[in-house]
């Protein structure tokens, strides 16, 4: 007889249910409280990353604070001997995703799986944990429709382990926010991102964004504008667009802040376009449910690893033919519901008739009161005395730029009116300033800034200057607050431009000599003189560098290309560049008359330089590569790579040239080609 496997002296292992990468699941029955459960047991080669089980265990610990009808409960977090494992509730039902398989959903179905998602999502979001990995595969269904998010806390560490771009995580990528994709913070509206994803799989069956690879499919999602609704469906409802564009924004600071907002908007839209349906309806949508599922890996790691086998309504009724007798039987009973139905119809309208009529005979006899003045009073102060003079009080919320929160913006009706006691009084109360996400806008000219600053609703403050030789004049250095903070609306933006205080004088068509007074008394100095084939008599300038116009700080060098009087001859050379860590992170010399010493210098760098390269092997930099000759500056190569991959362009040069390379609008080469 097999030996019987029992965790922690409670947990009896009866089967597996599911194989991931990081974890396998098994279903097992809970001896103390006679239930099944699902238990997730995560691998043994991650039990030996101390890092990782820390971050596992707190993860699920925080998520098991989370209560809510549409998350899967995590009722146990154990460490036990070498084995870390979570406990889970054991729920019948399978993936969204099997389902959208072989099945499309209504508008009112998509609407309301949508609203309970959201306010799932919003619950978790008021606890401080976000999922960071909503897809259908983590959403479980039941046979009537309910959703159920899975892996609430795991996920974001779930993902952060294995989320290296490749085809094993193409389950996850199609749902990724543009800010996951491209490395940056993730926050909750992270989640109405993904959420805002599925919801345009549930109503068109089709993700939007789909590649060969899991970096083609990130890109797009940082990059392409989701395609509309109106290419897959016939008849988009007046309204479903406008919330999918929201919650789809590229830039956070465009979309649902948290889900809660996204909630009221599909719970409005759904009223509005179904006002008579009921949450019934999902009972009626039974799905037969497969038996004996193989679970993927991707599933494995996410919602199916809780799921069994149900006998739905549909497989019973499919079970016997059904006859003359009992299909008459049906219609009489369906005939009666539709007539209960007119009934209770009648008798709603039957007691909205009585309500008015009571509310014309006796609302006459209520008391005219003066409405008082309680802007700038605080919601409590303002309630209170509203209700002692017999009103109802009635509140929404809305942003006050220079009003304190809790305090009362705005009243309807308005002071000084009069109104009968009981009547209805609609206080705004502040939340505050509207907090907008500050623009990043490094790299960019002074006048591109500012343009770019007011269009978010910001300022520009002080604009202060500080000359880098390597970096290209009048584009702003550095900004504060930096990028992607979160401000009040109208807050100033400080910008350090690169520029000096001493512009450079023109200096083409003049003699070297000439130009050399002409800098000196302009408080700049001479720098590199280059002889060139050109047209102009010889020793006539004929560019600078830096341009003239262009300001500098006071005895910085100005660099003059000259002619030599000899006609230049165009040839053609190619530009080979490869984009490698030393030059993203600056070439460091180890070299030592000590060798004891230039070992560890080398073994400092390399160890730096691994850093680097493990932090961002999967990073595309943002290139632009130049070729400065006599002709001037001309753009050769503009797109984006990441390390290790190298730029091979042919070009035609005249004269003398030398390649300049920026990374992410910083740069990282110059040098004579």
């Amino acid at each position: 007889m097999e030996e019987k496997t029992i965790l922690n002296r409670r947990y009896e292992i009866l089967r597996t249910i599911g194989q991931g990468g990081m974890a396998e699941v098994f279903l097992a029955h809970d001896i103390l409280l006679d239930r099944e459960v699902a238990i997730k047991v995560l691998r043994d080669q991650f039990v030996a990353d101390k890092a990782l089980v820390e971050q596992f265990r707190r993860e699920a610990k925080s998520a098991a604070k989370l209560k809510h009808p549409y998350i899967i409960n995590v009722y146990d977090v154990v460490s036990e001997g070498d084995k870390e494992y979570i406990v889970m509730e054991y729920v019948e039902g399978i993936t969204l995703k099997d389902y959208l398989q072989d099945n499309k959903l209504s508008v009112s179905a998509v609407l309301e799986i949508g609203v309970r998602l959201a306010d799932a999502l919003q619950h978790a979001h008021s606890k401080n944990i976000i999922h960071c990995d909503i897809k259908p595969q983590n959403i479980l269904v039941d046979k009537n429709l309910n959703p159920r998010i899975a892996d609430f806390g795991i996920a974001k560490m779930v993902s952060n382990q294995t989320i290296v771009y490749t085809s094993t995580v193409m389950g996850s990528v199609h749902y990724l926010s543009p800010e996951q994709a491209t490395g940056r913070q993730v926050t909750a509206s992270s989640d109405v991102y993904s959420l805002g994803v599925v919801l345009f799989e549930m109503l068109t069956g089709k993700v939007p964004f789909d590649g060969e690879t899991a970096v083609a499919v990130a890109m797009m999602h940082a990059e392409k504008q989701v395609p509309p609704l109106s290419d897959y469906l016939a008849d988009v409802p007046e309204g479903l667009q406008a919330i999918l564009d929201k919650a789809l924004a590229k830039n956070p600071a465009d979309r649902y802040m948290n889900a809660g907002s996204l909630r009221r908007d599909l719970l409005d839209l759904k009223m509005r376009l179904f006002p008579f349906s009921s949450n019934d309806y999902m009972k009626e949508m039974t799905i037969a449910i497969p038996q004996n599922k193989n679970l993927s890996e991707t599933e494995a790691d996410g919602a199916t690893v809780i799921m069994a086998p149900v006998r739905t309504k549909v497989e019973e009724i499919n079970e016997e033919p059904i006859g003359e007798d009992e299909m008459a039987r049906r219609r009489k009973k369906k005939k009666f519901k539709l007539g209960f139905n007119n009934f209770m119809i009648l008798a709603t309208i039957v007691v909205v008739l009585i309500s008015v009529a009571a509310n014309f005979i006796f609302g006459s006899s209520r008391a005219v009161v003066v409405v008082p003045n309680v802007v700038k009073m605080t919601v409590v102060e303002a309630q209170n005395l509203l209700e002692e003079k017999k009103f109802i009080v009635d509140l929404e919320e809305g942003f006050g730029e220079d009003v304190q929160p809790g305090t009362v913006m705005k009243q309807t009706p308005a002071a000084g009116e009069e109104r009968k006691e009981g009547s209805k009084i609609l206080l705004i109360v502040s939340k505050g300033a509207e907090l907008k996400s500050v623009p990043e806008v490094r790299t960019m000219s002074l006048e591109k800034a500012t343009r770019f600053i007011e269009h978010a609703g910001f300022e520009v403050g002080e604009v202060s200057r500080k000359y880098v030789r390597t970096e290209i004049i009048g584009t702003v250095l550095s900004q504060q607050p930096k990028g992607a903070s979160k401000l009040p609306k109208g807050s100033k933006i400080n910008l350090v431009i690169n520029e000096g205080d001493k512009p450079v004088p023109n200096l083409v068509g003049k003699k070297v000599k000439e130009a050399e007074k002409l800098l000196k008394a302009a408080g700049l100095r001479l720098g590199e003189v280059r002889y060139v084939e050109d047209k102009p008599a010889k020793d006539t300038v004929v560019s600078t560098s830096p341009m003239a116009g262009q300001k500098i700080v006071e005895f910085e060098k100005v660099d003059l290309t000259v002619s030599d009087g000899e006609a230049s001859k165009p040839k053609d050379v190619y530009v080979d560049f490869n984009l490698t860590v030393d030059k993203l992170v600056g070439y460091i010399d180890t070299y030592d008359k000590d060798k004891k010493k230039e070992a560890e210098n080398i073994k400092k760098r390399n160890e730096l330089y691994g850093n680097y390269l493990k932090k961002n092997k999967d990073r595309k930099y943002a290139l632009q590569i130049y070729v400065v000759d006599d002709k001037g500056r001309d753009l050769v190569f503009s797109g984006k790579k990441k390390i290790g991959e190298n730029v091979r362009k042919k070009t035609s040069i005249v004269g003398n040239a030398r390649i300049k390379v920026y990374a992410d609008g910083s740069l990282i080469e110059d040098k004579s080609l």
